[in-house]
């Protein structure tokens, strides 16, 4: 889970990075926000990339295992050459 450790780990760095974006925003804009207020969104920005960072890992892991799990018997390897791909019982594998 690659990607959801890399947000975990830089949880701080993406909460500056949202409370500069809101301040920037903020400047754009000509409105300044609360404390709270700026608390309350870099939580929620935060806390909805870590959880979408989760959901992607999760369903990736989720993917692969059932493409694993399809493809478990087209692997042949003989003479310490594998085949990837290539059916056990294909021609193009006993030419060896």
């Amino acid at each position: 889970m690659a990607i959801s450790n890399a947000v975990a780990g830089n949880l701080t760095t993406l909460y500056l990075l949202v409370i500069a974006a809101m301040r920037a925003y903020g400047l754009a804009v000509g409105r300044s926000f609360s404390g709270v207020c700026v608390l309350v969104l870099s939580t929620a920005v935060v806390a909805a990339i870590l959880i979408a960072s989760l959901v992607w890992d999760v369903s990736r892991k989720a993917t692969h295992a059932l493409m694993a799990s399809r493809d478990h018997g087209h692997e042949m390897c003989r003479g310490g050459i594998c085949w990837h791909g290539v059916a056990v019982k294909s021609p193009a594998s006993q030419t060896l």
